[in-house]
C-alpha cells in the first residue's frame, strides 16, 4: 500500500492546530516563561545574589563594585550557550584590564555534571553554579543563553536571550562603562 501524503493547505491547517492547542494546554498549565521582574528591565537595578563558583566560595555581581559585570546564563546540554562561550572567551582576554569582569552562571544542573563539563571545556572567568535552578525564575529567564551587562553605577544596561556576536558585546561593554 502506498502512502499519500497531505496537501500542503492540509498540511498547514494540521500544523496550526496543533500549535493553537499547545499553546491552549500551556496557558491552561500556567507555562511560559517566568515574570520578569522590573529590577532586570533595562536601567533598574542589577540583581543581588550570590552562587556557590566551581573555585570555592561563593560569588555575586555585588563582589564587583564600580566595574562593569557580564553576566552569561547557560547550561552545558545547550549547543547555543557553547557558541557564546566560543565568543566570550576573547573577549574576557580583552576587556579583563579594563574594569570588566565576566561570570557564567550554570542553570539547573548538578555541580557534579557542571564540573565535568566545565574540566573538558575550561572557562578563563568563574563559574557559579544555580543546581536549582531558582535564578531563571527571579530574573525571568526564559531562553539560554542570556546575557546580562552591568554597568559600572550596578544597573542593567542589556539583559536578552540569544547568542550575541562579537562586535555587538563590544559595543555594549563600551557603553556600559568598560575602561578604554
Amino acid at each position: 500500500m502506498r502512502h499519500r501524503r497531505p496537501s500542503a493547505p492540509a498540511a498547514a491547517s494540521v500544523a496550526l492546530a496543533a500549535v493553537a492547542l499547545l499553546a491552549a494546554l500551556a496557558a491552561a498549565c500556567g507555562a511560559g516563561p517566568p515574570p520578569r521582574p522590573e529590577s532586570s528591565e533595562a536601567g533598574g537595578p542589577g540583581p543581588v545574589f550570590r552562587l556557590a563558583s566551581l573555585d570555592g566560595g561563593e560569588i555575586g555581581p555585588e563582589d564587583y563594585p564600580g566595574k562593569v559585570v557580564l553576566l552569561e546564563f547557560w547550561a552545558t546540554w545547550c549547543l547555543p550557550c557553547h557558541a557564546q562561550a566560543d565568543i566570550l572567551e576573547p573577549l574576557y582576554a580583552e576587556y579583563r584590564g579594563r574594569g570588566v569582569e565576566f561570570l557564567a552562571v550554570g542553570l539547573g544542573e548538578d555541580e557534579e555534571v557542571v564540573r565535568r563539563f566545565v574540566a573538558r571545556n575550561p572557562f578563563p572567568y568563574p563559574v557559579l553554579i544555580d543546581p536549582a535552578d531558582e535564578l531563571s525564575y527571579e530574573l525571568g529567564i526564559a531562553a539560554l543563553p542570556t546575557l546580562m551587562v552591568i554597568d559600572r553605577d550596578g544597573r542593567v544596561a542589556y539583559f536578552e536571550a540569544g547568542v550575541v556576536e562579537e562586535d555587538d558585546l563590544r559595543r555594549l561593554l563600551d557603553d556600559a562603562g568598560a575602561k578604554a
